[in-house]
């Protein structure tokens, strides 16, 4: 059932922005700041690595790490949606019918009617084979621990059976043929809104009653709003970019989803509805690891994974059943945080899930690098970067604290015209190649910098008060207004990290191709200024030496 997952397919780059700084700087690569674009962007390698898997319900099947789960400096590739591999197509679990999900409650009709709560998703999950788990689901999708918790505890075991992956999407009786044709968000979204439809029918209807009907995410706010909201912010042009994918694949499926769905109301397939379960599907779903596969887990994905460092959630071949499992100490009452195995910043939280986490350490921005074709020096500059495993167009992370030494050395190559200093450039280590060449590349950073932070409207400490009355905010304006001070933040760090590398540098380039002074004017006029006092006493010295002859070799001889 864990079978390959396939990326979005409309994850592009957001804009570049080209700077200049006069003749002297020829090479001046093109650059522009983004989120991360692609919804998944974990840790492992990149490329369609396999794996085998191996449980009691999977049988020997391979599970195959998605193509689009790459380091987040990589660029999510276009990829067809593969078919089921022939070991997963001939396990018996593939052959046989699906488990069926037992229900809590003896009158469903009656009771989907009321809201649904914890207790009741609790109830249905612990009915269908999860272990009673060791936290509750409390406020903002956090995890509050219920009983002293050790490093290496299991929090909670969900069967398989109750994790829906694109199996479940290509076996279902009313949208299988259209899921094997879509990636993973897509197939998941046709799903939930088959499964929706049904109503009491469902066998998933106690798990669907317990979902939001939307997400907070961007992708789901009036576009006036995001506009306002989110300017200046590079999430702003992938909301219209994602918003405008979203419908333009609704369209394409439109009249095979309308055929599909036939027997019930329009409104169970619409482009709202279809839009609202999209938003769900990516704030719920999960990234399993060591399957190599995107699933919804019910309870599970009531926990909003954040950063890298937490409680570990994955699958479990031998168990056949996800499980969390603790990293570290927590009493009864302690906030439980579970690690985001994709590391996404909140950029990328935000447009997926609607949240914003101002401790999430994996948070960044993305600098894009690009060098000019044009340069005399391209061909040897592209035989540099292809030594160390980088593109001619790159994307480097940048953090609020930590210096991004590969980008340095990157703007530093690029600013070379001297082929000899060509050898001198360290991917490495942080070297620098002359004074001349630090002295541009960081001014490069510190305008990028400005520029950057100029697009938004107002300072830091007008997103710093608005936070410190949140109750005045509408959760929009609160999570906008989190997202903008992050990026800030991260963008007045670098500025001042480029500062304290720049305060050493006492020259700036000239035409002649040397460092000079700055003040070398102003020193001038003060040395100036000074010799004043002394002017008489070196007339009177001059005209004394004047009258000796002391610069006249022949005035002794007359």
């Amino acid at each position: 059932r864990f079978t390959k997952s396939g990326p979005l397919p409309w994850f592009v780059q957001s804009f570049l922005v080209y700077l200049g700084f006069g003749r002297a700087l020829t090479t001046i690569p093109r650059m522009s700041f983004a989120v991360s674009t692609s919804v998944v962007a974990a840790r492992s390698a990149p490329g369609d690595g396999v794996r085998a898997v191996s449980s009691q319900k999977l049988g020997r099947c391979t599970a195959v790490v998605p193509k689009g789960f790459v380091p987040r400096v990589a660029r999510l590739a276009h990829a067809q949606q593969p078919a089921v591999s022939a070991s997963l197509r001939n396990s018996s679990l593939y052959a046989s019918p699906r488990l069926g999900l037992a229900s809590t409650r003896t009158c469903s009709a009656a009771s989907s009617e009321v809201a649904s709560t914890t207790e009741d998703l609790l109830n249905w999950a612990t009915a269908n084979g999860m272990t009673e788990p060791a936290f509750t689901l409390g406020d903002d999708r956090t995890a509050v621990a219920t009983k002293a918790i050790s490093p290496n505890d299991i929090l909670v075991t969900i069967p398989e059976k109750m994790c829906v992956t694109m199996y479940d999407v290509q076996e279902h009786e009313l949208v299988g043929e259209m899921g094997k044709q879509v990636d993973d968000y897509v197939g998941l979204t046709l799903w939930m809104l088959a499964e929706k439809a049904k109503g009491s029918d469902s066998m998933w209807e106690d798990y669907l009653r317990c979902l939001p009907e939307m997400s907070e995410s961007p992708l789901m706010w009036d576009p006036e709003v995001a506009e306002t909201l989110l300017r200046g912010s590079p999430v702003l042009p992938l909301v219209k970019q994602r918003a405008a994918a979203i419908e333009t694949e609704y369209y394409d499926l439109y009249e095979r989803l309308a055929a599909a769905l036939s027997k019930f109301p329009a409104e169970a397939y619409s482009l709202e509805a279809f839009k609202k379960a999209f938003s769900v599907v990516l704030q719920r779903v999960l990234y399993l690891p060591s399957a190599g596969v995107l699933a919804l887990v019910p309870y599970a994905d009531g926990v909003q994974p954040v950063g890298s460092d937490g409680a570990l959630l994955d699958y479990d071949a031998d168990t056949g059943a996800v499980k969390i499992m603790a990293n570290t100490y927590y009493s009864p009452g302690d906030v439980v945080s579970v690690a985001d195995a994709l590391a996404r910043p909140n950029g990328e939280l935000l447009l997926s899930c609607g949240h914003v986490d101002r401790t999430n350490k994996e948070d960044c921005l993305e600098w894009k690098v690009s060098l000019l074709q044009a340069d005399g020096m391209y061909g040897a500059k592209k035989q540099i970067l292809d030594s160390v495993q980088l593109e001619a167009d790159q994307v480097f992370p940048i953090y609020k604290d930590r210096m991004p030494f590969q980008l340095l050395a990157y703007l530093r190559m690029s600013r070379i015209t001297d082929p000899m200093q060509l050898a001198m450039v360290s991917f490495e280590v942080d070297k620098v190649v002359t004074e001349m060449n630090e002295y541009e590349t960081l001014m490069l950073m510190m305008g990028e910098c400005r520029e950057r932070l100029a697009a938004y409207e107002g300072n830091m400490e007008e997103e710093v008060k608005r936070l410190q009355q949140p109750a005045l905010m509408s959760s929009q304006e609160l999570l906008a207004c989190k997202l903008r001070l992050g990026e800030k933040t991260i963008l007045q760090e670098t500025m001042s990290a480029v500062r304290r590398r720049l305060a050493p540098i006492r020259g700036i380039p000239t035409k002649s191709g040397k460092m000079e002074d700055p003040n070398a004017d102003l020193l001038e006029i003060f040395d100036t200024l000074e010799a004043i006092p002394n002017a008489p006493k070196k007339a009177i010295e001059g005209f004394m030496s004047w009258a000796r002859g002391d610069k006249d070799p022949d005035w002794k001889r007359k």
